[in-house]
């Protein structure tokens, strides 16, 4: 229990000048927020807002920590209580979790106080100035139709691109949603080109023009697919992108044909469920006058995932008789990375004399299908994941996913909750680097001293990742499933 100082005085936190503390630190905030130290999208309040301060007093048993809303210098809301119990004081930070009913849209700013062995001595924090907004972008989505958010609504100028025309570019008119805010970011997809510009205001129509030479970058095909999305100022995107709008683009006749998608679904579609785990056959053809032998297809495979971000799989296949088709396998992997998205594909055929290079045609499809979450982390060497006795280090894997960069942040994470607002968690944020090789799992270790205060609870662990350069997420795609593992 709080000592009686802390309750009959709620304003401490208002009335002393910050000293020495650090500020509170929200694992997961979003940075860039202008105006603000940083936003929480809906996401992170899920289970509650977990808060972590780090220690940088003499701290001691009976300490008390007091995190608290401090808007209001008048009128300060103590939000969580943790008073240090034996052996708590050795350790380097605390969790707290502050509930989602005390933390109302808007700004806020969070502050806490240390009571220094819970007596009337006290150091309060600098404040943590946020933005709280959990209104989703375009608003609740059903689900129907499947093609895309109902909410999310564009035309184009022309679904036709030839010579004559492509100069003047190609202009998308996306409609007003619902929850629209004047600092959304749209994201347009013009084939394997994106295109991110700001709302032009609340309830007005806002034009995107893909310029001609967007429109040459992203090449030819007969059903080029183009959609958008929209991310908010502090990350929340909208539950799905809108339906997919087919442009037709030819700047290049004798441009031959892109590769085919071999299977029973209808063209311009993957289904996923249908491919049941094999691998995509493709097929890349082009005439005997054109493809010779010795020539080589320099295929290029692009999934799209939902978030953003795009996975390449490159192949290359020589010609092996003139005027034959060959076929190219896509790992299962990589089609499934785009679950809920979209593929493009297309080869260079590259020749032993001039022209020495031959661009095909773009081919994309939908792949329909539910998002695969994340595979849960587990530890190496603990196949029942009972982690007993605790030993000085334990090896935390984290299961290679096909969109795996080497500048993705992962954030391994061990949480339990004791109570209402005292949270024990272990959260390491890491860049994967490159030392990890593809198709390899990231490990790290986690040492005896931070599995210690886990002992004889059973902490869920998952791990969290971010794409470099991607603001928007979500649990659905950033977060993994998480493991139970008993400790001690």
């Amino acid at each position: 229990m709080p000592s009686k100082s802390t309750t009959e005085n709620p304003n401490a936190l208002s009335e002393k000048q910050p000293k020495n503390l650090d500020r509170l630190i929200i694992p997961g905030m979003s940075q860039g927020v202008s105006g603000y130290d940083g936003g929480v999208p809906a996401w992170l309040l899920a289970s509650g807002l977990t808060v972590q301060v780090d220690k940088n007093w003499a701290a001691v048993e009976g300490d008390i920590i007091t995190v608290a809303d401090i808007s209001d210098p008048s009128n300060t809301k103590p939000l969580a209580i943790k008073k240090l119990q034996p052996g708590e004081q050795e350790q380097n930070r605390y969790f707290l979790t502050l509930h989602k009913a005390d933390l109302p849209d808007g700004d806020i700013q969070l502050g806490y106080a240390v009571y220094y062995g819970g007596g009337k001595e006290y150091d309060v924090s600098s404040p943590l100035h946020v933005l709280i907004k959990t209104d989703i972008p375009a608003g609740d989505d059903s689900g129907f139709p499947p093609e895309g958010h109902p909410a999310l609504k564009f035309s184009l100028s022309t679904y036709e691109v030839f010579p004559p025309t492509a100069p003047l570019g190609v202009t998308a008119t996306i409609e007003p949603y619902p929850n629209m805010h004047a600092d959304d970011k749209l994201h347009l997809n013009w084939g394997q080109t994106r295109i991110t510009q700001q709302v032009a205001g609340i309830g007005q129509p806002t034009e995107i023009t893909v310029s001609h030479e967007q429109i040459i970058d992203a090449g030819d095909g007969y059903d080029l697919l183009v959609d958008f999305y929209v991310v908010d100022v502090v990350g929340n995107r909208s539950h799905r992108r809108s339906k997919y709008l087919k442009v037709l683009v030819s700047l290049d006749e004798s441009t031959p044909d892109g590769p085919g998608i071999i299977t029973d679904d209808p063209v311009g579609y993957i289904d996923l469920e249908r491919l049941a785990g094999t691998d995509l056959k493709t097929g890349l053809f082009t005439d005997r006058n054109t493809g010779l032998v010795g020539d080589m297809y320099d295929f290029t495979f692009r999934a799209y995932p939902q978030l953003g971000g795009v996975i390449v799989y490159r192949a290359f296949e020589p010609v092996v008789q003139r005027g034959v088709p060959v076929n190219i396998y896509v790992p299962y992997g990589v089609v499934r990375a785009a679950a809920g998205g979209r593929i493009e594909t297309r080869f260079i055929l590259r020749k032993l004399q001039a022209p020495f290079e031959v661009p095909s045609k773009k081919t994309s499809a939908q792949v329909v299908g539910s998002i695969v979450r994340l595979d849960a982390p587990y530890f190496e060497n603990y196949p029942d994941h009972v982690i007993d006795p605790i030993p000085d280090f334990a090896v935390m894997v984290v299961p290679w996913y096909e969109w795996r960069r080497p500048d993705d942040e992962i954030t391994i994470i061990v949480r339990f909750v004791k109570s209402s607002n005292d949270t024990i968690v272990f959260a390491e944020p890491r860049v994967v680097g490159s030392s990890w090789p593809a198709g390899s799992p990231v490990k790290r270790l986690i040492y005896r001293k931070d599995l210690e205060q886990f002992a004889g609870y059973t902490p869920e662990v998952y791990y969290v990742y971010r794409a470099s350069g991607v603001l928007a997420s979500s649990a659905d795609l950033n977060e993994s499933l998480r493991q139970v593992v008993r400790i001690g």
